[in-house]
């Protein structure tokens, strides 16, 4: 503000570019203190170590340190947008824990840049007097102040934002940055034709460069799938990009290339923290029969992170019981599915698998516990009117029913079976025998 005039037109009344400048600086920073104070503060409670592996980080000096890479990946994806990727979360950017790490050279190149841009709006601004002389060096200093201004919320300096390097984040700062290049540029290189033509013709290389790399952006990004499939194959340090592609596979029915997508995502993180991969792993060896291994992953999946928008926690609590049946833990399989049932009480599938353990543990006792059988008719019964048109349930009715002594019931409970799937009851009564054991219920989610 002390490098330009203040003028005023006692006539028109026009009040300087100076003077409108502090006005918008003024009514900004307002706007920034209203937001502060609507928000109660600015930091981010139980921060994932995935979305800001850095802001998790117990470490001042690593985190400045690591911001710093942060700053200089981003100065470099505005002049080279050469790989480029929907998600950078935790391994995909390592922390930065001593100065002697050779990535801080990229900051290091980005401030030298903007710090000498700076020196030389400023130095324009100070010997040129001419008024169209002047003009070009306004402009450019308009280009550095609007780089500045976005660029700053962005730097995790005033407040921790929910990502660590997120591209989007860079189309205000990329506006600025070309305000500099084109107003500098058309500055340094006016007076001599062939300069001009030298700058202008490069200029359009790297347009021409710029626009290639778009549309293979954009083609990127015509599908959900196409994008996952992309990003997934290139970045393979990103615990979400990982995620994300074995979803993809799982969603073909292709369990082991989603198993293999779902155990590197886990890899990426020592302490394997992550919910929903550890889930989908457990899930998948499950299904192909590797119950200790889905044991222990879905054990890992319990006490991790993870979202309830795209996780539900009975969901993880029912599969960790299921796969400790499976390993003959039937007391911590009961303990699990109840669990289950207190997160979500509306949980008919819990209350089926419940039932199921309930009865099946009391008759493996001797002599049979009949208390635990029937409370686990009582909650087979409460899937039962929770989903009375899942013919599972009735099945599973009718088989307990039938072990527990009572006909009139078990033939009721195989007749509703009957009227909802008659198919599967026409080949049960085609072997000549009782079912004797309970069919758990189990999908991918």
């Amino acid at each position: 503000l002390c490098l330009t005039r203040v003028r005023f037109s006692v006539q028109g009344g026009t009040i300087s570019r100076c003077l409108r400048m502090v006005v918008v600086l003024v009514v900004g920073a307002a706007a920034c203190a209203a937001r502060l104070w609507y928000t109660q503060g600015t930091q981010i409670a139980r921060m994932d170590p995935y979305s800001n592996p850095i802001a998790a980080s117990d470490d001042s000096y690593v985190r400045i340190l690591s911001y710093s890479l942060v700053h200089g990946l981003y100065m470099k994806l505005l002049v080279w947008p050469w790989f480029l990727c929907y998600d950078y979360s935790m391994d995909a950017v390592p922390l930065v824990r001593t100065l002697q790490d050779v990535r801080l050279l990229c900051p290091v190149a980005g401030y030298l840049a903007l710090f000498q841009t700076i020196c030389l709006v400023v130095h324009r601004l100070r010997w040129y007097s001419s008024r169209a002389s002047r003009l070009l060096a306004e402009g450019s200093a308009i280009g550095v102040g609007f780089f500045i201004l976005s660029f700053l919320p962005m730097t995790n300096i005033l407040f921790p934002i929910g990502t660590l390097v997120a591209e989007r984040l860079l189309y205000m700062p990329s506006i600025g940055m070309l305000v500099i290049v084109v107003c500098v540029t058309y500055f340094e290189t006016r007076k001599q034709l062939w300069m001009q033509a030298s700058a202008w013709a490069f200029l359009f290389g790297v347009l021409v460069f710029w626009w290639a790399l778009c549309y293979q952006r954009v083609s990127d990004w015509r599908s959900v799938e196409q994008i996952t499939l992309v990003d997934g194959l290139k970045q393979l340090r990103s615990t979400r990009t990982q995620f994300n592609l074995a979803n993809i596979y799982l969603q073909g029915q292709r369990l082991d290339e989603a198993l293999v997508a779902y155990q590197r995502a886990n890899s990426l993180d020592p302490e394997e923290r992550d919910s929903m991969p550890l889930y989908h792993a457990g899930q998948i060896l499950m299904y192909q029969g590797q119950y200790a291994e889905a044991e222990r992953h879905l054990q890992k999946a319990v006490a991790g992170y993870f979202s309830p928008l795209t996780l539900h926690e009975e969901e993880v609590w029912h599969d960790y019981g299921l796969a400790l049946w499976h390993v003959g833990r039937g007391m911590e399989a009961v303990q699990n599915f109840q669990n289950a049932i207190i997160t979500n009480p509306a949980f008919p599938k819990g209350y089926n698998n419940l039932g199921c353990a309930l009865f099946m543990l009391a008759m493996s006792q001797q002599p049979p516990n009949a208390q635990a059988m029937r409370e686990g008719l009582q909650q087979l019964e409460q899937a039962v009117m929770l989903a009375p048109g899942v013919p599972l349930y009735w099945r599973n009715a009718a088989v307990l029913l039938s072990l527990a002594g009572d006909r009139q019931g078990a033939n009721e409970a195989w007749e509703r079976w009957r009227q909802l799937d008659p198919a599967s009851v026409a080949a049960v009564e085609a072997t000549g025998q009782m079912p004797q054991d309970c069919v758990w219920e189990f999908y991918f989610r």
